[in-house]
């Protein structure tokens, strides 16, 4: 969903950004599960890519910043995958709301905890935009 909302919002903004998305863990090729889909498409938000990309697939030396949901991920890129602390952050950080440290994952817990998942995800990105991006 991050990445559906994030795609959205540039979009929306006329940004030109380069976005990625991708799992610390590999689960190349299986689709977005459908609870994402739905609650994506009932907040007119264009579902997120088709398939499941690994970040060890992904340009990794030219990423700019990476935004993880939980620590774990964080810790990930660093021990696993070389990525320099210095360019992660949690996106959590820029919730404007201040609704803990990390975004839990809402996969098998119901559309009620999908869509509040979705609304923090946004309040952090458009804060996380607003706060990267100076208005034109």
């Amino acid at each position: 969903m991050a990445h559906a909302i994030f795609v959205a919002e540039i979009e929306r903004r006329n940004l030109q950004m380069e976005t990625h998305s991708a799992g610390v863990c590999d689960f190349t090729d299986l689709p977005p599960v459908y609870d994402t889909i739905a609650t994506c498409l009932k907040f007119n938000t264009p579902p997120p890519k088709e398939e499941s990309t690994w970040v060890r697939d992904l340009p990794l030396a030219s990423i700019d910043r990476f935004l993880v949901m939980e620590q774990y991920h964080a810790h990930a890129l660093v021990e696993e995958f070389g990525v320099s602390p210095e360019r992660i952050n949690l996106l959590a950080d820029f919730d404007p709301e201040d609704r803990g440290r990390e975004i839990d994952d809402p996969i098998g817990r119901g559309s009620a905890v999908y869509e509040k998942c979705y609304r923090q995800i946004r309040d952090c990105v458009v804060n996380y935009l607003d706060s990267m991006i100076a208005p034109q």
